[in-house]
């Protein structure tokens, strides 16, 4: 064991792992690694203070070593490496991880109120982080489509997601800043929109009625042959008719194409 004290943990992690670009690192084997080599101790090897992808509290924001993937696993990229991707910070008042900041080809971005330390306070997701999260989630639905055989009936919460993106998009909205947000998923210009995304082509879209009064306008969106279109977008009460079930309103996509038409058209006020 080399207990050499001039070398800091940063070069530490440098020097073991300059052959292991690219792999993906156990932080417990890692520390178990530094301890024979170093003599550190364990305790004092934090890896997501050396992450491109994480901003901890009171750490300076310049050795990026790492892409934090979970507490149990990183994938080692080095130093300098032209990484894009968004910062997460964690948020005590929201008791979540929050967007901070972004990298695009090796050079990061910082919200204006972030350096060391933590955001308490919620951000909002800029429009270009929005489109490069739709990007990444159209991605994600074509391996699962075209590599995996997976039919768009079978992705609903993955569609129903890229759905959500497309309308803060569309609308120039802010995603909802609570995870599952009681009535409505984004909001655009003070005005609460409840999204719904639908693969099916005839059928219904369901509406829970405990919520009708948690929304302003509703947001449909149809995917269909590898493309998201706006189905109905109007004040919820310009709704047509539907039906009742189990505490559910079902609205025939039929009906809402019709309606959406003569809203275009002029026809209804």
């Amino acid at each position: 064991m080399n207990k050499t004290k001039s070398v800091s943990i940063y070069e530490q992690l440098k020097q073991t792992l300059i052959k292991r670009k690219n792999e993906l690192i156990s932080p417990d084997e890692l520390k178990k690694e530094l301890f024979e080599k170093y003599g550190t101790n364990p305790n004092s090897i934090i890896l997501s203070d050396y992450c491109y992808n994480r901003l901890n509290k009171g750490i300076t924001f310049k050795n990026h070593l790492f892409i934090y993937l979970n507490r149990g696993m990183y994938k080692y990229i080095g130093e300098n490496a032209p990484y894009s991707g968004f910062i997460y910070a964690y948020s005590k008042i929201l008791a979540a991880d929050q967007v901070v900041g972004s990298w695009v080809d090796g050079q990061a971005s910082l919200s204006s109120n972030s350096s060391s330390e933590l955001l308490e306070n919620e951000k909002k997701i800029a429009d270009d982080q929005l489109i490069k999260l739709f990007e990444e989630y159209m991605e994600i639905l074509k391996f699962e489509m075209t590599v995996l055989g997976c039919a768009p009936t079978e992705l609903r919460h993955l569609i129903g997601r890229i759905g959500e993106f497309f309308c803060a998009i569309h609308t120039k909205g802010q995603l909802a800043h609570v995870t599952n947000q009681h009535g409505f998923d984004v909001v655009s210009n003070n005005r609460r929109i409840s999204v719904k995304t639908t693969a099916q082509q005839s059928g219904f879209v369901s509406l829970n009625i405990n919520t009708l009064s948690e929304f302003d306008d509703i947001f449909v969106v149809q995917y269909f042959d590898g493309d998201f279109k706006i189905l109905f977008y109007a004040p919820k009460e310009q709704l047509p008719n539907g039906r009742m079930y189990n505490n559910r309103l079902e609205i025939s996509i039929a009906l809402l194409k019709a309606t959406m038409k003569k809203l275009h058209d002029g026809d209804i006020g």
